[in-house]
């Protein structure tokens, strides 16, 4: 017996492959449309991914160009900040060696003639010349510490830099993946053997904080240390200042006195010598008077020699010997006085002679030390000496033309407050 299977024309058999083929028609349009499903989500996953990837890292680059700025930013307030210690250092150099050729040039303010006796003035020039060796002490002391500085701000400065130059690589080579044609790119074989290990983002933006909080903290204490140091400049200028007006005035001062005291040694001397006149005179008129008196002692003593020649009989004691002996007494007692007197004139002369002679010791020695003080007041305001007429052994000086000092290039300072110092 045939199968009914087998006849093609049966009933049972197309309605069985007809059910069979419906079945399957069924499943490949589900297939189909399953495919077509998927190929959608595929190309809608790839474009998302697409998207995010490359909003991803235009972000990213957006956060690492943004901490660029800042780190570059950064950077040239600290190049700044370098320059401004630099500038701060050469300027302590100029102090110091200014602070030398003040020291060489107070040396001109030694004690001169009268070295044993200390004045105000000796004190006052004995303290300034302490207190500019003292100031050149420090201010060589504080050239070290202002160069350790400066190290640290360029090392500071460096490290910035440094993550700047990897900051620009990272970005350029985001930039260049998201330009990039990945389709005819070759993929190595080994590139997982090959993949750097990352840092966690929260790591990443940590040392960025790390180096930001250190470069604030390093244009900080630049700052700090640029105040510092011109502050100490400008004390040092004031204190210099007046401590040298207060040395200029006692000098003045005492130029004055001395000159004052001058004259009246001058006119002592004068008065000193009209005496001395005076005491030639008289001593030339007392030896007169003496020669005199021993002339009228010399007739008395003959006359009473020739009266003594009368015979012994006739010698009598009569008034007229009488007033002889009593003239002859009396002319010695003059001669004695006399001869006191001029041996009193002459002492005097002696005692008026030495007065001139320290008079004139102390002329000398006043006058040499008025023209030290005025040549220490010139050499000390730089003034040019104009000599005058002179009438004794100095020449008094007319009024000196100060000379411009040599000024400091001052530091234009920037606005400091329009930066955050929040770290």
């Amino acid at each position: 017996m045939f199968c009914e299977d087998a006849c093609l024309g049966s009933s049972c058999g197309l309605e069985k492959m007809r059910s069979i083929n419906d079945k399957l028609n069924t499943e490949v349009v589900e297939r189909i449309n399953g495919s077509q499903e998927l190929v959608m989500l595929t190309n809608f996953a790839r474009e998302s991914n697409e998207y995010h990837y490359k909003k991803c890292l235009q972000e990213r680059i957006s956060d690492v160009s943004s901490w660029r700025w800042v780190l570059e930013d950064l950077s040239k307030r600290l190049d700044e900040a370098v320059r401004a210690l630099k500038y701060e250092e050469n300027a302590l150099r100029v102090v110091v060696e200014r602070i030398k050729d003040e020291i060489q040039t107070k040396q001109a303010s030694r004690p001169g003639a009268m070295n044993p006796l200390c004045d105000v003035v000796e004190e006052a020039i004995k303290q300034e010349y302490n207190f500019l060796k003292e100031e050149k002490k420090k201010f060589e002391n504080l050239i070290p510490e202002l160069e350790q500085q400066t190290a640290n701000l360029e090392k500071t400065k460096k490290r910035i830099d440094k993550d700047i130059q990897v900051k620009d690589q990272a970005i350029s080579v985001d930039e260049n993946c998201v330009d990039k044609n990945y389709s005819d790119a070759v993929v190595d074989a080994n590139w997982k053997e090959k993949k750097k290990k990352g840092l966690p983002i929260k790591k990443w933006e940590k040392r960025c904080l790390t180096l930001k909080r250190a470069g604030l903290r390093a244009l900080s204490n630049s700052i700090v240390t640029r105040q510092q140091v011109r502050g100490a400049r400008i004390q040092l200028s004031y204190a210099a200042q007046a401590m040298s007006a207060r040395v200029d005035t006692v000098l003045r001062r005492r130029i004055h006195s001395n000159a004052h005291k001058l004259d009246d040694l001058k006119w002592q001397k004068e008065e000193a010598i009209r005496d001395l006149r005076s005491l030639e005179e008289e001593q030339a008129y007392s030896e007169q008077n003496l020669i005199e008196v021993m002339n009228q002692e010399r007739v008395v003593a003959a006359r009473i020699m020739d009266r003594a020649k009368k015979p012994s009989r006739e010698l009598i004691m009569d008034d007229a010997n009488r007033k002889l002996r009593t003239q002859l007494s009396q002319i010695r007692t003059f001669s004695k006085e006399l001869t006191n007197n001029i041996d009193r004139i002459v002492s005097l002369q002696h005692a008026v002679s030495n007065a001139i002679s320290k008079i004139d010791c102390t002329l000398n020695d006043l006058s040499h030390i008025l023209i030290l003080d005025e040549e220490r007041l010139s050499s000390r305001t730089g003034e040019v000496e104009q000599k005058s007429s002179s009438t004794v052994s100095i020449s008094s000086h007319s009024k000196m033309k100060p000379q411009s000092s040599e000024q400091l290039t001052v530091i234009q300072e920037e606005n400091e407050d329009d930066y955050p110092f929040d770290f």
